[in-house]
């Protein structure tokens, strides 16, 4: 689906692979600090490895409870814009998929705890880090205690309520039971959109450092609306008729046609209360049930 990657584990019967543009994204930083000497580039290695450990444990958090309820993964591709786990199928109960969701910042969060107190523990120097999605704000703390707050931001991140992130699902998992699955996936989606929209400008402003968030804003814009339109395809299979504007036009699941003429509806006789009736035969129906005579 996401092109050439490459295995480099399995874990629970689910591959997981690094795409081709996650390894020249590493490549790239580690020559970037090659003029900072062995130091520089053993500290981006360990912190490469923390985050992108982190985010396919994010994954394999949604992997978890899909398995368990009765979904099959594919795969795991982590990319340079992060990871996702790809599924034949998604839960469709929205208890289900809430879990499903909400299991992914959950582990982020464990982790960022998991990850803080144990560079507490370890005798690491402390610097100054920034903080994920600010230019201006840091935190002085150790290498580890810092990938506990990449930890944190990427739960943050995460549950924004739009497409594709984590917070659309738990998002449509919510307005479903209320607003019916399509009408929820709308909404979810544009909401996505928008933010791919910001996430673009705000690229565009700070353009060439902001070409990840260019890369960012185009990938989840396009994610947006292809859940829209699986979800659109799938109701339209169970629902004909339904068509793109559905959202708009059906408070609910679509009504019958009008022209029901030629249907049949076929239910059970209108059985009467009562006692019992004693059934006779007429002389013809009588006849009719009596045994041949013998020869």
């Amino acid at each position: 689906m996401f092109g050439a990657a490459y295995r480099i584990a399995t874990v629970w019967g689910i591959p997981i692979k690094i795409h081709v543009s996650l390894i020249i994204l590493l490549g790239v930083l580690a020559l970037g600090m090659v003029a900072g000497g062995l130091d520089a580039i053993v500290t981006l290695l360990v912190l490469e490895t923390g985050v992108f450990t982190s985010i396919a444990l994010h994954e394999l958090g949604h992997s978890l409870v899909a398995i368990r309820k009765g979904c099959r993964v594919r795969e795991i591709t982590l990319m340079f814009l992060g990871g996702a786990a790809q599924m034949e199928s998604i839960p469709r109960r929205p208890l289900d998929e809430f879990q499903m969701a909400i299991a992914g910042p959950v582990v982020s969060f464990s982790l960022a705890i998991a990850f803080w107190l144990a560079g507490s523990y370890l005798p690491l120097e402390f610097s100054e880090w920034p903080v994920p999605f600010t230019r201006t704000a840091a935190v002085r703390c150790n290498i580890g205690q810092f990938i506990g707050v990449v930890n944190v931001g990427l739960g943050l991140f995460n549950l924004l309520p739009a497409f594709p992130m984590d917070g659309g699902r738990v998002l449509r998992a919510m307005l479903s039971p209320r607003m019916g699955r399509l009408r929820a996936t709308f909404v979810a989606s544009w909401l996505g959109k928008i933010f791919a929209a910001l996430f673009a400008l705000k690229g565009v402003w700070g353009f060439p450092g902001g070409l990840i968030l260019v890369a960012l804003g185009v990938f989840l814009y396009v994610a947006a609306d292809r859940e829209y339109r699986a979800v659109r395809y799938q109701e339209t299979l169970q629902w004909p008729g339904s068509g793109p504007w559905a959202p708009f036009f059906i408070p609910g699941p679509p009504r019958p046609p009008k022209d029901a003429g030629d249907q049949v509806i076929v239910g059970p006789p209108p059985y009467e209360k009562g006692p019992p009736r004693r059934t006779e035969l007429r002389e013809d129906d009588d006849a009719r049930f009596r045994p041949p005579p013998e020869a």
